[in-house]
């Protein structure tokens, strides 16, 4: 590879003699480890040497087994997964879904393949009827299309008139979503492209067209920077595109739950969904079905007109589950003025995006949705019982384990919660080790470098749902925006 102005060699050069430092250290660690120095010197003398190398192999020990125990995870839910196979078996001739309760328990346990999440998703949000066929569905699809469509063609005239300045006349009343689109819109042109986006369905599909699509839709932002090589090019490209979606589909939420609109934490969880699904529209009406339900909460502050509960109340619950599950870890937190939990509000808000890594993360979107855990209490019931009908007069072959139904119910966010309230038992030693506020704020900062297994954490949260009986239901309030737009 040539380089201009020495600058690449210099950089290569650079990184080689980095990694061969790298290496010497190690190696230089290993053979003071074998040395009689190391071997003669007692655990519990002084010798710092002997101390800090302890302390050193530890450590990397420990981050070799953690990675070595996510990756072996990782393997085993594959092995479960719901794959496009399976799902396609699991589906009549006609396309309906014969054995939808047997199709969530697959998910619980494994997850779902990315290829089929755009397919998966509407029936696991109950956007489709498990009863549709094939022809009914994507008649269906369309229908939300045209209602997105319509979302989006009014967020265009809204834009016009916020640039324009001409939005109404001195005779009559501004629109009212003119207000909401024009607080909202901004921050959320703000936030769009600072979202991080992970490598997924859409981007594949983005990095499969060829060259003069992909040229295309580089032209359309002007701020993208073309240096560089064609791949560094296509790379940017994709999520630039990504940007524009993200930008697009919180635009029209805003319009859709006016009472809501945007608030930051949207952001993430939208990428969620434009990771796998290709369709803008389905991505979209995936992801405000899963935030309209018991997380809408997470975006309301409490106190808000007409809205009962809010995060502070879920992070309320939050600590009501602490203090029932381990109550020394709550008195330490109370002896710190934080049993209030407002330390791990981003861990709630974001649905522990930031904590967990992207598999893991993806997972339990996944077994949120699986569990109905998006819904209240009393729908996710409903919505089980015809199932349950459903299935019998269908006369599947669903064994009827009862511990597998009652997973499915959960309902009204109680399950997250008990997941974070899961994660934070997990740390209980270092959580004890915090002296303030700052210093929990800072440990949940950190939480990524944990590496919490998702699969233990939904173990351990079934044993606290058993424990607290119903703390944690979130308190919904419908969208009337949304039922009256169309």
């Amino acid at each position: 590879m040539s380089t201009s102005g020495g600058n690449g060699g210099k950089t290569i050069i650079a990184t080689t003699a980095a990694v061969g430092a790298l290496v010497a250290t190690v190696s230089a660690v290993f053979a003071y480890t074998n040395s009689a120095e190391y071997q003669s010197s007692s655990s519990s003398s002084n010798n710092w040497k002997r101390k800090f190398l302890d302390s050193f192999l530890t450590t990397s020990s420990y981050v070799t087994t953690k990675t070595s125990q996510m990756k072996s995870e990782h393997r085993r839910r594959e092995k479960k997964m719901l794959t496009t196979q399976i799902w396609f078996a699991g589906c009549d001739e006609d396309g309906r879904i014969v054995n939808p309760e047997a199709m969530r328990k697959i998910i619980i346990e494994g997850g779902i393949e990315s290829s089929l999440r755009q397919e998966v998703y509407p029936f696991l949000l109950n956007i489709r009827d498990p009863n549709d066929s094939a022809v009914e569905v994507e008649q269906a699809k369309q229908m939300r299309k045209v209602k997105y469509d319509a979302l989006r063609k009014r967020c265009k005239e809204l834009e016009l008139m916020m640039k324009s300045g001409k939005a109404y006349s001195k005779d009559s009343l501004p629109p009212r979503d003119l207000g909401v689109f024009t607080e909202n819109a901004p921050v959320i042109k703000a936030d769009a492209p600072r979202t991080t986006f992970v490598y997924g369905e859409f981007a594949a599909m983005y990095d499969a067209c060829d060259d003069t699509n992909a040229a295309a839709l580089l032209e359309k932002d002007i701020n993208v920077n073309c240096s560089g090589d064609k791949r560094d090019k296509k790379k940017k490209s994709w999520e630039v595109a990504q940007t524009e979606r993200c930008q697009k589909i919180l635009e029209a939420f805003a319009l859709y739950d006016t009472t809501i609109g945007y608030c930051q934490g949207m952001n993430e969880l939208a990428a969620g969904f434009l990771r796998d699904c290709v369709d803008e529209s389905e991505a979209f009406w995936c992801f405000a079905h899963f935030t309209s339900g018991a997380f809408r909460s997470h975006f309301v502050i409490s106190g808000h007109a007409h809205l009962d509960g809010g995060i502070s109340e879920r992070l309320l619950a939050l600590s009501t589950i602490l203090q029932i599950c381990d109550k020394p870890l709550w008195k330490h937190l109370h002896s710190l003025n934080s049993e209030n939990c407002m330390f791990a509000f981003r861990s709630v808000v974001v649905l522990l995006s930031r904590e967990l890594d992207v598999s893991s993360t993806i997972f339990l979107w996944d077994v949120l949705m699986a569990t109905r855990d998006y819904a209240p209490t009393v729908e996710a019931t409903a919505m089980s019982a015809a199932a349950a009908v459903y299935e019998e007069r269908n006369n599947s072959q669903f064994d009827g384990d009862s511990d597998i139904l009652e997973v499915l119910t959960v309902g009204g966010g109680r399950l997250f919660l008990h997941v974070v309230a899961a994660a934070f038992l997990e740390m209980r030693h270092s959580v004890f080790s915090c002296k303030n506020y700052d210093d929990l704020f800072q440990l949940c900062n950190q939480m990524p470098a944990q590496q919490f297994s998702v699969s233990r954490l939904l173990e351990k949260a079934k044993v606290l749902l058993g424990k607290t009986r119903g703390v944690g239901e979130a308190k919904v309030s419908q969208n009337v925006a949304a039922a009256t737009l169309f």
